[in-house]
């Protein structure tokens, strides 16, 4: 995760807020990682598929490709 972060400079790719890496899982505000294309619709599991997101952003975007 940090190395997506990092490569994101800790910016939401939902919402593009700022990400505080001191929040932690189940914090809605704590980082996630959010495959761009899901998975789930044959998406890559590969860095060029990820972003950082919020954790809530994550979870209301569920499986839409961005």
């Amino acid at each position: 995760m940090t190395a997506i972060g990092e490569r994101d400079e800790w910016t939401c790719g939902i919402c593009g807020e700022s990400i505080d890496r001191s929040h932690v899982a189940p914090h809605p505000q704590s980082p996630s990682i959010d495959h761009i294309f899901p998975v789930s619709l044959q998406g890559a599991h590969a860095p060029e598929n990820a972003q950082i997101t919020h954790l809530i952003c994550n979870a209301l975007k569920g499986e839409e490709p961005l």
